[in-house]
């Protein structure tokens, strides 16, 4: 009797409802909500409008060197001299038409030029021989410019300053002259530069150099 009655006292109890830790790590978790505040997106730059690159883009810089020949006039009395120049330039795009606003078109430069003048005269003159420099300020135009040819016309103001030679005046005067030539990198080309110096009394000085035009 006492064994029936312990055996009806142990049903009834209350029994622990608590699961077991492996039913419970098998429940699935409530992912907790983000702040929509704290999320963070990269923001878009705006397009690079034409108005944004200034007068003068210095992020297309182009940098020629090179080195020809010098030829004068008669009344320099002068044989022709090898020659060096090397000449900056840098797009204009302000200039630039309102349908290609990041084409080639006008640019800027600034050139210098160095020869050597020996003049036919006689030995009782002094400073017969020295250098002449030509520094130049203008504007050029890309007539063709691709990934194969290179063509420019180019117009400036120079000063021609002649160091002392013997009976030649330093001054100022106009410039013109052409680049053409063929691309070889993705950021060089060779180019074939002739030129023309304008001086006083119809003085003229021609020069023909080869280049390597750089872009930086």
């Amino acid at each position: 009797m006492n064994l029936l009655a312990a055996f009806i006292l142990g049903l009834c109890a209350p029994q622990d409802d608590a699961l077991p830790r492996a039913l419970a790590l098998d429940e699935p978790r409530k992912a907790a909500v983000q702040d929509p505040a704290q999320e963070k997106y990269p923001t878009p730059e705006p397009p690079r409008r034409q108005g944004d690159r200034g007068f003068v883009d210095l992020d297309w810089l182009e940098v020629t060197p090179g080195v020809g020949i010098a030829v004068f006039t008669p009344n320099y009395r002068t044989d022709p001299s090898i020659c060096g120049s090397v000449r900056a330039h840098v797009p204009m795009p302000w200039l630039n038409p309102s349908s290609d606003p990041t084409g080639e078109y006008f640019g800027l430069f600034v050139q210098g030029a160095f020869t050597t003048v020996d003049r036919d005269l006689s030995h009782a003159v002094n400073h017969r021989k020295g250098m002449a420099s030509f520094f130049t300020v203008g504007a050029d135009f890309s007539i063709l410019r691709d990934a194969t040819w290179v063509l420019a016309a180019r117009a400036g103001l120079l000063y021609a300053y002649y160091g002392g030679v013997a009976d030649l005046k330093s001054g100022i005067g106009p410039m013109v002259g052409l680049s053409a030539g063929i691309q070889i990198s993705g950021k060089m080309a060779l180019t074939y530069n002739p030129e023309v110096e304008f001086g006083d009394t119809g003085s003229r000085v021609f020069f023909h150099t080869l280049g390597l035009l750089i872009q930086f």
